[in-house]
This record gives C-alpha cells, structure tokens and sequence, in this order.
C-alpha cells in the first residue's frame, strides 16, 4: 500500500485547500516566512514532556540541579526552532524540466536549487506529495552554491501529467522540530502510452505497389534548383544556367516513398482502448528504428507517413493525449 497516498483526513482537506488558496502556482520560489511551515516532531513533543516532567520534579524536591537542567533544555529547545527554519529560509529553487516517458514508468523531475547564503544548508528531504515509498531525495547544500535535484515519481498511466505539490522538509540540526513547504507547479510532462509488443496488425496497410505520394530527397527524379552551397556535388552542378549567367546552381532530385505504413486505430481488433494505443506505441517506435516511412490514423487525427525523430515525437505525442483532458492531475 503507498503510505503517501492517505492525505484523506479531513483536517489535510483543510490545510490544502487554505494553502492553495494563500500561494500561487509557479515555476520558482524563494522559500520564506510565507511558505515554510514549522512545528514540534514527534522526537520534540517527547522532548517537551521529558522538560516538564523535569520541572515538576525540581519544583516538587525544590533541587536547583534538576530546575537548571529543565531551563537549560527549553533554552535548546528555543534555539533549535531558529536554526531549523534558518536551513530553509532563503533557498531559492526553480522548475527545470522533466523528459518525456511511458507509462508506468518513474519521471525524474529537475529542479535548480539555490544558497545564496554564507551559511550551507544540511539535511535537506524532498518528496511529491503522491510519490510512493522509497521516491524522495536527501541533499545538501553548500555556502553560496547551486545545485540540481531531480525528484522522482512514478507516472501511473498515459496523459498530460500534472504532478501535484512538491515538499520540502528538514529537521536539522537536533530532530526535535520539523520545517517543511508544500510547493505547487506550473509544470506537466506528456506521458505516452505503454509499448505493448503484438505481431503487425493487419490494420496497419502497407503501401508497396504505387509509387506513393510522399516525396523524399534522393533518387532520380530532377525536383528543383538551389543556390550552390560548399559541399554540393560538382555533378549536381547545373552547367546551363551558369553558362546563361544565372549564377552558380545545383540540381535537387528526389522520389517518391514506394512503402508507406498507415497505423490504423480504427480497424484494430482489440477492444480495449489502452491496449490498441499501446500497440501503436510499439510498432512506432519499431518503426523509427527500423528507418520506415510510417503514417497515423486516429478518429479526428491523421499524420502523414513520415520518418525521423521528429516525426516519431508527434505521433507518440498524438497517442499520449488520444481521449485525454489537457493538461489533467491523473493522480486525482
């Protein structure tokens, strides 16, 4: 069971809905007073009834000894609230982007984090609010340094992927308080579907016979003229037109695909949705290693047969957002 999935108590309802409601979605923060949260951890609470049992004890035996070491431990006490929200204060961090991935698989979320302060920054916890056990990350930081964290979470099914809110916690130096700020950003990563591997469905209708209609540089059909540039083939030179003062030229010639493969949501044979896209997932990315001419048939979507890795982009991009609201949390 993911342990970072029970925010249900209605008192969680609450805070969240009041956070949301007093900060802003954005891509950088400075974390301050109006974003950093803090407050006794379990350990403190502990601690604070350890100095009051202390207290009584002094007071009731009237031993000096005893009352001494009870102030000096709500002295400590006191401190560490200071130095606990100082390894926050201050910080400034920023959303830097978060590559492409399927389903089902663990995005790495990066984030350029700031300390502009003489001072480094220990103990640093950082975790998304839905991320399941064992997806955060520790770090620290040094006097007036920057580094790059990249928090991970596992993106459950295809879509536009919003990731919900960021924490960031620490309970340096001694464990006895807990500093931490819920952060909410204007970030999202297109999660495209499973690859699912099936044998070639003949769905997918093969064009070998014609001539096509999709032209593709090569061949020997005479296509254009070009301005020269270095590097062209001096046997592509076009002699004539320089001879008739037209400058210097180069012939272009190309042909048309002679195999298209049209991937045909439609007149697939499965029933279930996820799975036809799936499929389609796989046999594109079949495709594009194998350097094949591939085109992509969804109800109120067609891309032209075509290669590359831009290319491959859009049709993954049309399968990942196929039926789906943008951008939409899929966690809720």
């Amino acid at each position: 069971m993911n342990k970072f999935l029970n925010y249900k108590a209605p008192w969680q309802k609450f805070f969240f809905r009041w956070l949301d409601k007093r900060s802003k979605v954005d891509s950088a923060y400075q974390l301050a007073s109006k974003n950093l949260y803090i407050f006794p951890s379990a350990l403190g609470f502990a601690f604070l009834v350890m100095i009051v049992v202390l207290w009584l004890l002094g007071t009731n035996y009237q031993n000096n000894l005893i009352l001494a070491l009870s102030y000096l431990l709500i002295s400590l006490f006191v401190v560490s609230i200071l130095h606990t929200y100082a390894n926050l204060a201050g910080i400034e961090i920023q959303f830097k982007g978060v590559p492409h991935v399927f389903a089902g698989e663990v995005s790495q979320w990066g984030f350029a984090i700031k300390n502009e302060h003489a001072k480094s920054r220990e103990n640093i916890f950082a975790r998304w609010q839905f991320a399941e056990e064992g997806e955060d990350v520790h770090f620290a930081l040094d006097a007036s340094s920057d580094i790059t964290v990249n928090v991970p979470l596992t993106v459950p099914r295809r879509g536009v992927f919003q990731p919900g809110r960021l924490m960031l916690e620490s309970r340096y130096p001694l464990g006895l308080l807990r500093c931490w700020t819920w952060l909410k950003w204007n970030a999202h990563v297109v999660v495209y579907p499973q690859p699912l591997a099936k044998p070639l469905p003949r769905a997918f209708a093969v064009d070998e016979l014609s001539d096509g209609d999709h032209p593709v540089s090569g061949g020997d059909d005479f296509s254009a003229l070009n301005n020269y540039k270095p590097g062209d083939s001096l046997k592509h030179i076009a002699w004539k037109s320089f001879a008739k003062d037209q400058g210097l030229m180069t012939k272009e010639f190309s042909q048309n695909l002679s195999r298209e493969i049209w991937m045909d949501f439609s007149q697939m044979k499965q029933s279930d949705t996820e799975e036809r896209l799936s499929i389609l997932c796989h046999w594109a990315l079949a495709f594009h290693l194998q350097n094949e001419n591939y085109g992509l048939m969804l109800p109120g979507t067609i891309i032209e047969p075509g290669c590359g890795d831009n290319h491959r982009a859009e049709v993954l991009n049309a399968l990942a957002v196929f039926g789906c609201e943008m951008p939409v949390d899929l966690r809720r």
